[in-house]
């Protein structure tokens, strides 16, 4: 559990003591805040024979098969391959386990992530289980786009709202991380110290200077646009939850912060800012507005079906194709 968990983790913890645990719980909230790995610290609470106050015991035969990874009351959902989604047969087979006698003597707990990749036929095969649950079980969704799922299975659940932490949260925690550049970091994941610690982790800075110095260079025209979308994906997407989008946001607002007067210390990439501010004085307002109203559409679809490398190369070639003084 982490430092900005301890009330939700309290709520529940006495929900569950008062016998008021619902039976579907639907975690949503910002991406890397550290919803994963609350459900499962909480699942191992619910399902640990001797429970504390703020987490399992740790001791128990119960504990030991858990952190084995072999305890048969505890199930993870996912998809089979990452990006993918869940499919109906995956549900099917999990029901026809929990159908039989649980081991322990509390809890099973099924923990569904991303509950928003599950597919038509999934969802409603869920549903049936949200609407009759077999005794004792606890089903956990977790959600970064919680609109995503069937409304029926919302209302169905109880949802759990996780907030990002505080800024000064967030720094505490990542300082004690042993990494460099946790205000920069943080500022680039949105605030989301988890995103910001995998950022740190995967080289998401280099990453992030590579881009930008392909940006300019397409700027420049000095870049093919659908060689570029290549090497963005190869790339840039190895990154959590699609941040190169981000990135782009980030540098596309502080272009119209420049082209409208404004300082270049309000900027959020401070140490782009003079170089985003020359790139904001070879283009007028109206061509960055357009090429905001490309990059939404862009970050919208990319959460769908769409072709991602030509998202990528529709917004290059926008970039690229801009009139420039």
């Amino acid at each position: 559990m982490f430092p900005w968990q301890t009330s939700t983790w309290q709520n529940l913890t006495a929900s569950q003591q008062n016998k008021r645990l619902a039976h579907g719980l639907l975690f949503h909230g910002a991406a890397g805040i550290g919803k994963k790995a609350f459900a499962i610290e909480f699942a191992h609470w619910l399902i640990c024979e001797q429970p504390l106050a703020d987490k399992a015991c740790g001791e128990c035969k119960t504990c030991l098969l858990i952190q084995a990874g072999s305890h048969p009351d505890l199930h993870h959902l996912s998809p089979e391959e990452e990006g993918k989604a869940i499919k109906v047969d995956q549900v099917r087979g999990l029901i026809e386990k929990i159908a039989l006698t649980g081991y322990g003597q509390r809890y099973r707990v099924i923990i569904v992530s991303p509950a928003d990749a599950l597919n038509i036929n999934a969802s409603n095969s869920l549903l049936k289980t949200l609407e009759e649950p077999p005794a004792n079980t606890i089903l956990i969704l977790i959600s970064d786009k919680p609109s995503k799922l069937m409304a029926t299975i919302r209302s169905r659940t109880q949802m759990i709202r996780f907030d990002l932490p505080t800024e000064e949260q967030s720094l505490a925690w990542l300082n004690q991380q042993n990494i460099d550049n946790t205000e920069l970091l943080l500022k680039l994941s949105a605030g989301a110290p988890l995103a910001a610690l995998a950022m740190a982790n995967d080289e998401g800075l280099q990453i992030r200077d590579k881009l930008f110095d392909n940006w300019q260079e397409l700027a420049a025209g000095n870049a093919d646009a659908l060689e570029s979308a290549a090497m963005w994906i190869k790339d840039g997407f190895k990154i959590i939850n699609n941040l190169p989008l981000n990135w782009v946001s980030s540098w596309v607002v502080d272009m119209i912060r420049s082209l409208q007067g404004g300082h270049i210390k309000n900027m959020a990439n401070l140490d782009y800012a003079q170089t985003l501010q020359n790139l904001a004085g070879q283009v007028d307002l109206k061509s960055i507005y357009g090429l905001q109203d490309r990059l939404n559409d862009t970050i919208r679809l990319a959460d769908t079906a769409a072709n991602q490398q030509m998202l990528i190369e529709g917004l290059l070639l926008h970039w690229a194709g801009l009139r420039r003084s």
